[in-house]
């Protein structure tokens, strides 16, 4: 009876000793976000996250620009009918709004208005050219520039967040996942224990 109590026990120290240290390294991906610095010891400290930020975002911008967004999906949402008709509707919207308000107030309303829908309509159609086939206007270089602007802005967004922003949003998405890495490493840590509890035993009877 002894034993058996030695035993569930140390399976109860070790589920305790397991389930800390995943719950210590879940927090130490993120914290501390600023390095820290042991004194004497000299050794520094930061959340793994905070201190690969910049690999990170880089790496994001890489795999969004090429694998995600690339050029070829830009070109290919311009082509969308639907996509057109709203681009074309809010440019000659703009422009009208735009030569009402450059030219000249001496300018007769009427004449005004059919300038503005002619203006309007003509350069629309442009747009209407370009949004049927954008491919014709973009070449490769266009479309690596594209890439390296969509990597840019990924970089900058991710660069930019706060850490405290960033973890709320991984623990947002991913909360009953690592309350399971947490549960695991108690289970794991439970066995591991009764495992030692029973290896001390028998080599207490050994002796």
């Amino acid at each position: 009876m002894h034993n058996f109590l030695f035993v569930v026990l140390m399976g109860f120290i070790g589920a305790g000793i397991g389930w800390i240290t995943n719950v210590l390294a879940i927090r130490l991906l993120f914290k501390p976000y600023q390095e820290y610095k042991v004194p004497v010891l000299g050794w520094r400290i930061q959340g793994l996250i905070p201190k690969r930020q910049k690999d990170i975002a880089v790496a994001l911008g890489e795999i969004v620009s090429t694998e995600l967004i690339t050029g070829n999906d830009v070109l290919e949402s311009l082509s969308r009918k639907d996509i057109q008709e709203r681009l074309q509707e809010k440019f000659e919207k703009y422009v009208r709004e735009q030569v009402f308000l450059r030219m000249p107030f001496v300018i007769p309303e009427s004449i005004l208005v059919s300038l503005a829908e002619f203006v309007a309509k003509r350069l629309g159609q442009e747009v209407n050219k370009f949004l049927n086939n954008p491919g014709e206007f973009f070449r490769e270089q266009e479309l690596n520039e594209i890439k390296r602007e969509i990597k840019r802005i990924v970089e900058e967004k991710v660069v930019s967040l706060e850490m405290a922003s960033l973890e709320e949003i991984v623990y947002a998405l991913a909360r009953s996942e690592l309350k399971h890495i947490e549960i695991i490493g108690g289970v794991l840590g439970f066995f591991i224990g009764l495992a030692q509890g029973i290896i001390s035993i028998f080599w207490q009877g050994l002796r």
